[in-house]
C-alpha cells in the first residue's frame, strides 16, 4: 500500500469513527444539542488536506448519515456539500484565522445547518418549526456546543495528522 492510499485510509477511518460516535444512542434530553462530530471531522480534513477530502467525500458521508439517521435522503449530503464548499472556497482565509475565530464562523455554519432541518419530516412530526422558540433555542445551543467542540476536535486531529499522515 503506497503512502497516499494509507493516508486516505487514516482519514476515512477517522470519519467512520466520528460517524459511529454520532449514531451512538444518547439520552433524549441531550439529543437536540449533541454536536455533529462527523461534520466537524469533515471540516477539519477539508481544511487541513483540501486535495484529499472534498465535495465527493462530503456527499458520500452525508448520504450515509441520512441512511443511519432516517432523515430525508440527501439532506445531510446537501448540507455537508454546502459547508464543505464554503470551507474550500474560503480555505485560505479560514485556515489562517485564530481557532476562536474559526469557532465563531462554524457557529454560524452549524446554525444554518440546524435551521435547514426545520423541513425534516422528523421535526415536523414532533410539531417543531422555525417559529417555535424551543426549536430556535435548541438550534442556538447546538451551534454553540458544536463550535466549542471545534477546539478539541481541531487539536486532536492535528496531533493525529502530524503523527500518522505523511504528506
Amino acid at each position: 500500500m503506497n503512502k497516499s492510499n494509507k493516508n486516505q485510509l487514516w482519514i476515512y477511518l477517522s470519519l467512520i469513527l466520528a460517524m459511529v460516535v454520532d449514531i451512538f444512542v444518547f439520552p433524549e434530553s441531550i439529543l437536540q444539542w449533541k454536536p455533529l462530530l462527523t461534520l466537524l471531522v469533515l471540516i477539519y480534513w477539508n481544511m487541513a488536506l483540501p486535495d484529499k477530502v472534498g465535495i465527493l467525500e462530503a456527499l458520500s458521508f452525508g448520504l450515509i448519515m441520512d441512511l443511519l439517521n432516517g432523515s430525508i435522503l440527501g439532506l445531510h449530503g446537501l448540507l455537508f456539500v454546502l459547508i464543505t464548499y464554503i470551507c474550500q472556497r474560503f480555505f485560505y482565509q479560514f485556515r489562517v484565522s485564530p481557532i476562536w475565530q474559526q469557532s465563531v464562523i462554524l457557529f454560524f455554519l452549524f446554525f444554518i445547518f440546524k435551521m435547514a432541518f426545520t423541513f425534516d419530516l422528523l421535526d415536523v412530526s414532533e410539531g417543531l418549526n422555525i417559529a417555535d422558540s424551543l426549536y430556535l433555542t435548541n438550534a442556538f445551543i447546538f451551534s454553540l456546543i458544536s463550535s466549542i467542540f471545534w477546539v478539541p476536535t481541531f487539536i486532536l486531529l492535528r496531533a493525529f495528522r502530524r503523527k500518522k499522515i505523511k504528506t
